[in-house]
């Protein structure tokens, strides 16, 4: 699925995972690399917006997760395009190993048909591990990174230890990776809210960093996992911490 979701911007999404496209003069960045079967999905997207593989510039990534870095290495080794991901993130993404550990474990969700739904997806797309990185850039909080759309990298940890967003601001576009998602991968919720706590590294960080995005303008948020979000910031990060953990 390609859909525009802004000026330059495009949504790309083969079911769980969201990743996005941005263009400017002719080349690109993604945002998140999906799951390792979404390489063929980006592929065939560039070609609908009448480009090529060849035409990918970078790979930001928003964290280390396997749903999230899953085609970059072929990016890299492929077509070129430079990997980037936050430095507190940087080691996990070349060993292809995390080196943290989760609020609560997955046991907690097994009884929820939406978990099995994800983990099924994510399993049929190749998402069961991480394929580490040989080659990766390593970008700052606040920083203004040197690709086509010149986004720029807000540390929100919580979800992962290097976790960011992307702030692409000529565009007015949040892409908030994890750190905000408007659909919950294993309880089915859908709005504003932090990601599931099995899956985050320390829950109270992750709403602390809220803070952060709340400091953004930006029309559209583009979260990592569900629609997009178009009621502004601060509303969502209101609603978000109203949610709570899950």
């Amino acid at each position: 699925m390609l859909v525009q979701v802004a000026e330059g911007v495009h949504r790309v999404s083969g079911g769980v995972t969201n990743f996005y496209l941005i263009s400017e003069g002719g080349k690109y960045t993604v945002v998140d690399a999906g799951t390792p079967a979404d390489w063929a999905l980006l592929e065939s997207s560039l070609r609908e917006l009448g480009s090529v593989p060849q035409d990918l510039d970078a790979v930001l990534l928003t964290h280390a997760h396997v749903d999230h870095i899953g085609f970059a290495e072929q990016a890299r080794a492929d077509v070129g395009a430079q990997v980037w991901i936050h430095q507190a993130d940087a080691d996990a993404v070349r060993t292809g190993k995390r080196g943290w550990k989760n609020e609560r474990s997955n046991f907690a969700y097994v009884l929820r048909a939406e978990f099995w739904r994800t983990a099924i997806s994510l399993s049929r797309r190749g998402a069961t591990k991480m394929i580490p990185i040989k080659e990766v850039s390593s970008f700052a909080d606040g920083e203004v990174i040197e690709v086509p759309g010149s986004p720029r990298a807000i540390h929100t940890p919580g979800h992962t230890p290097g976790s960011a967003a992307i702030s692409v601001e000529k565009r007015t576009a949040l892409m908030t990776g994890d750190a905000m998602c408007t659909w919950n991968a294993y309880t089915g919720r859908v709005g504003p809210q932090i990601m599931p706590s099995a899956l985050n590294m320390n829950n109270a960080e992750a709403i602390a960093s809220l803070d952060k995005l709340g400091e953004v303008k930006a029309d559209v948020i583009l979260p990592g996992h569900g629609d997009p979000w178009t009621e502004g910031v601060a509303e969502a990060v209101r609603r978000a911490k109203a949610a709570g953990t899950s």
